[in-house]
């Protein structure tokens, strides 16, 4: 039959791989590119006036000669339009004189040196360290690079890795000592809230890398602290950070070589600052009548759950439950918790109770 009939044969094909590629698209299959509606229209008017050509013949050709010309037309007119007015088809350009954003690749961050870590502060504390590194910032540098703290010697490296080790508030400033020790001046405090005494820490970027006690204020400005909160926080002035407090005991005699600060400071300088200071017993009960009659209390601490050596810290007040609320300038983490009476008692060695002028 295909042989009588090859035109027949070719039509049945055609129409067989339509039904195919129609049946594909239904299944989600059909990967091949569609043709653009615009030509495929414009293709079958080309054959349709070639057909009407055909049967008409060259007589008929000349009275055929306005349908042929309007064919093209509308020929020429959906070519146009289907190649430049689908947007499809047509990619926006870039604008003008704009370059690629090339993606922005994070440098790997340097390991911990958990081995040298391990060494300087013994294995808990190096695993606390190298803990908080896991999250990246500055105590990942800090953990990679032990050995920039070690300017001072090998007691200041050690007291610098616990800081960053135990206080995450601390970590900013532990991050900046390589940069900034010795600093030369410290920036000023804000001024303290109306009626409250001011959280201060020694190891503020403001003023921790100034140098107080042949080292780092960070580690021996405790007691300039102490007595900067109280001045603040009785006076409600802002004028005096824990920097200018050790300014004057320097210029007082009052400063030490290695070991802070001389506790006598303490009673000495209330006059000039406007304070009334009294050294009261080292007892409970004491303590207790002078927080209720809304002194602000400096305590001396020797070694144990604040300190290995010396250290002074602020006691604000006391708590519903009658337990000592601190300001510790060494510790955020110790100024959070509210304190037994009779635990702090049993390491102090003085207590310096203070009410304004």
């Amino acid at each position: 039959m295909s042989a009588l009939d090859p035109d027949r044969d070719e039509a049945r094909e055609r129409a067989r791989r339509r039904l195919e590629a129609r049946r594909a698209r239904m299944r989600g299959q059909d990967r091949s590119p569609r043709p653009n509606g615009a030509l495929a229209g414009a293709s079958a008017l080309a054959r349709a006036a070639a057909a009407a050509v055909g049967r008409l013949g060259p007589k008929g050709l000349a009275a055929a000669g306005g349908a042929l010309i309007v064919a093209l037309v509308l020929i020429v007119a959906l070519v146009v339009r289907g190649c430049s007015g689908s947007p499809e088809s047509v990619s926006a350009p870039a604008p003008e004189g704009e370059q690629p954003v090339e993606p922005t690749v994070e440098p790997e961050p340097e390991p911990a040196d958990e081995a040298a870590l391990a060494v300087i502060l013994g294995d808990e504390l190096a695993a606390s360290l190298v803990q908080a590194s896991e999250a990246g910032g500055d105590a990942a540098w800090i953990a990679a690079h032990p050995e920039a703290f070690a300017v001072d010697g090998e007691a200041v490296q050690r007291k610098l890795l616990k800081l960053a080790a135990e206080e995450p508030l601390a970590v900013p400033f532990v991050r900046s000592f390589p940069d900034r020790y010795p600093a030369d001046a410290a920036e000023p405090c804000d001024a303290p809230a109306q009626g409250e005494v001011p959280r201060l820490y020694q190891w503020d970027v403001r003023w921790g890398s100034t140098v107080y006690s042949s080292t780092a204020f960070a580690l021996t400005g405790c007691c300039p602290t102490s007595l900067s909160m109280v001045y603040q926080g009785l006076t409600g002035k802002g004028d005096l950070s824990p920097y200018d407090m050790g300014q004057r005991a320097r210029e007082g005699g009052y400063e030490t070589e290695y070991d802070g600060t001389d506790q006598t400071f303490l009673v000495a300088e209330a006059p000039s600052l406007g304070l009334s200071c009294e050294q009261i017993a080292v007892d409970a009960d004491a303590l207790r009548t002078a927080l209720e009659a809304g002194k602000v209390v400096i305590c001396n601490v020797g070694p144990g759950d604040f300190t290995e050596g010396g250290h002074f810290f602020v006691i604000t007040g006391l708590d519903d439950e009658g337990r000592l609320a601190i300001n510790d300038p060494y510790s955020a983490e110790r100024s959070d918790r509210a304190w037994d009476v009779d635990q702090v008692i049993s390491q102090t060695m003085g207590l310096y109770a203070y009410s304004a002028a």
